[in-house]
């Protein structure tokens, strides 16, 4: 049971029309003109898979955030900010804990 979408010479509107077997007749006439109609092919999807989109990425995306991460700032990095933290006990300034439990 096959759906056809049809384009009108006269107005330009598209239109889907479901027929009922592969034998049945096409549409003649547009419905908002009168205008004659041709079949136009239809657009399709498809869902991608996940590696299929990677496979997709321009080969110099990867050395793009490569060169992007090299050109960051220091304190940008987490690790940078984690290396500069020292435990209570050790710290210059005693003082009240950022968190409480």
């Amino acid at each position: 049971m096959p759906i056809y979408e049809y384009r009108c010479d006269g107005c330009g509107e598209v239109s889907s029309v479901y027929l009922r077997s592969f034998g049945s007749a096409d549409p003649t006439s547009c419905q908002l003109c009168g205008g004659d109609l041709r079949r136009i092919i239809s657009r399709v999807a498809y869902i991608r898979s996940e590696m299929d989109k990677l496979e997709q990425l321009d080969p110099k995306y990867h050395k793009m955030v490569d060169q992007a991460i090299a050109n960051a700032p220091a304190n940008s990095d987490p690790d940078y900010h984690m290396n500069r933290m020292v435990p209570f006990s050790q710290a210059k300034e005693k003082g009240e804990p950022y968190f409480k439990e």
